[in-house]
């Protein structure tokens, strides 16, 4: 067992020495007008068994979670440390993911699955983090999602910098101005997904996801299917309910925004927190956080 630890230390190094992070198939692609995909971003609380707050056995668990992804065109997971082998090997069919950067401290806990071709797969990590957030190097990663001949979406997973402390949110509201000023470079005129742990509510002051969605242009999934484009207005005396006691109707800090372009548009049909999906035989819930998925069509515009 120590023996195979220090194997997995070798390779955390070595990945992040080498930066080599996705594994790469040629591939065919649709000749399509229009279509659909479904996505989930889900923290899968993958760190040591001995530290984990998720109540059930993290190796069966992952095992168990990457087996029901196979429901998903696409998924972002976030603190994929210790467990990737699982992950991968416990029954996930995607044939396409990217390369973990292996476990805690070394790695930043971002990986991404697909049915569709990724290419041009990029780890960035956050100018600003706080506490235990700067044990990781945690940020967002950019890839390229090809849904069909000539139908490219720029897709972002991202794990923000948590806790709601005065330092903590600060270090957080710079993360999306870092994002934002990132997109604007690099996915300008681009029709993107972004999808991920937010450690985010729109109702807490000491956020700015309002800003970074004006900067960027982006919409958020759950705000245009579950209560009708209006946003949460700000509450000062805001308290964030316990994570597993989210719904379609409550805010999760996992979350899902989009932006179309002039050539691609996406559109938001179903948003689903699955709750009753990723549990156990007992009903225990496979992580510490609820999976959030949406479907989306989309269709190239005349």
């Amino acid at each position: 067992m120590f023996f195979q630890y220090l194997l997995e230390v070798w390779k955390s190094l070595t990945r992040r020495r080498v930066r080599v992070f996705i594994q790469e198939k040629e591939y065919e692609l649709l000749d399509a007008k229009s279509g659909n995909f479904s996505i989930i971003t889900y923290n899968i609380a993958g760190l040591p068994q001995v530290i984990s707050s998720a109540k059930t056995d993290r190796s069966s668990s992952i095992a168990h979670i990457g087996s029901l992804l196979n429901d998903f065109d696409i998924t972002h997971i976030q603190e994929d440390f210790n467990y990737n082998y699982h992950l991968y090997q416990g029954g996930n069919l995607h044939p396409y993911r990217t390369i973990s950067m292996g476990l805690a401290i070394f790695g930043d806990g971002l990986d991404s699955l697909s049915k569709y071709p990724l290419t041009n797969f990029k780890r960035i990590e956050w100018q600003n983090r706080t506490g235990s957030d700067r044990l990781t190097p945690k940020g967002f990663s950019h890839c390229t999602v090809h849904l069909a001949v000539g139908v490219a979406v720029d897709f972002y997973n991202i794990h923000a910098n948590s806790q709601d402390h005065p330092r903590a949110a600060k270090a957080r509201r710079a993360n999306y101005i870092q994002l934002a000023t990132y997109i604007n470079k690099h996915s300008f005129g681009q029709a993107i997904v972004v999808a991920g742990d937010f450690n985010s509510h729109f109702a807490f002051s000491e956020d700015n996801l309002e800003e970074f969605m004006v900067k960027t242009q982006v919409q958020d999934s759950w705000i245009i299917l579950e209560r009708e484009h209006v946003i949460p207005t700000i509450d000062p005396l805001f308290l964030c309910i316990d994570i597993m006691d989210i719904d379609n109707q409550t805010e999760s800090i996992d979350k899902i925004m989009f932006r179309s372009n002039q050539q691609i548009t996406l559109i938001p049909k179903k948003y689903e927190v699955e709750r009753d999906k990723f549990v156990d035989k007992y009903g225990e819930p496979l992580s510490d956080h609820w999976p959030v998925s949406v479907v989306f069509d989309w269709l190239l515009n005349e």
